[in-house]
């Protein structure tokens, strides 16, 4: 059964004519797990497709400039201009899903159902500190990016301590990310006039947008550990005790990840 089709689209963007053994599964996935919704492929006006993903069932193509799938500064562009949440503004929200993600069960339904704006895998801490050393960070870390504090030119590290989240594997609400495109073009020209990873179009959703001002509802990192895992898979799994919704860039933790993917019948 297709469930609401206002409701969530699902995004898989597409930048070249091959896929690799890793991206298949990450597409046969989202097919599998997710089929109950409306899915389309994102892609430059000049590609056709890959064999590999014409094998499953997209409900649609959408295509934008090729200069936008060039390079990371191209996918920045395009994932902080107006025209892209426009293309996309008669569904609340959206699912991107990059061919370095995976979903291990259907929740989508109920993210949506959650009243947030964004949430992508959290950027968690790895060590373990004692109670008052995580209240020394946490208070550093909301001074930092509420004044946007630097080193060596970019936003410094603690910025992103414990923040959600990466754009991977992430849920947005696509009217709200579209009107911010416009309101903040200012703030976006900055971010894209940067090529530092610091400044990618993820850390400006997740932490630009409400540096000064909550304009974003952005859930806590332990809620984002539920939504999807991407940086010490581990210990993401020993806090959170049980699997996300998803993850992204499992292909850097395959060892950790090899006997989970075997239990979806996948051997990476």
């Amino acid at each position: 059964m297709r469930m609401d089709t206002s409701k969530v689209v699902i995004v898989i963007p597409f930048y070249r004519s091959s896929l690799s053994a890793y991206e298949i599964i990450a597409l046969q996935q989202c097919q599998h797990m997710l089929k109950a919704y409306t899915i389309i492929a994102v892609k430059p006006a000049s590609l056709t497709l890959p064999d590999a993903a014409r094998t499953l069932s997209f409900d649609s193509e959408e295509s934008f400039s090729d200069d936008y799938f060039k390079s990371i500064a191209g996918y920045n562009r395009l994932l902080l201009s107006t025209e892209f949440y426009d293309r996309f503004i008669t569904y609340e929200y959206m699912l991107i899903y990059q061919l370095d993600a995976f979903v291990f069960k259907d929740e989508l339904v109920y993210w949506c159902n959650q009243n947030i704006d964004y949430v992508g895998a959290p950027w968690i801490r790895t060590k373990n500190d004692g109670l008052l050393k995580r209240w020394e960070l946490q208070l550093k870390a909301y001074v930092y990016t509420r004044f946007n504090v630097k080193r060596k030119g970019v936003p410094s590290s603690r910025q992103f301590m414990n923040k959600v989240g990466n754009g991977g594997l992430s849920l947005r609400r696509t009217k709200k990310f579209k009107e911010l495109t416009i309101s903040m073009q200012s703030q976006i020209a900055f971010y894209l006039s940067n090529t530092a990873h610091e400044y990618n179009e993820d850390m400006f959703w997740s932490i630009e947008v409400n540096r000064k001002q909550k304009l974003l509802n952005i859930p806590s990192w332990q809620t984002g550990l539920k939504f999807a895992f991407e940086f010490a898979p581990d210990l993401a799994l020993s806090i959170n005790q049980e699997l996300p919704f998803g993850c992204h860039a499992w292909d850097r933790n395959v060892d950790f990840w090899r006997p989970i993917f075997k239990q979806f019948n996948y051997n990476i």
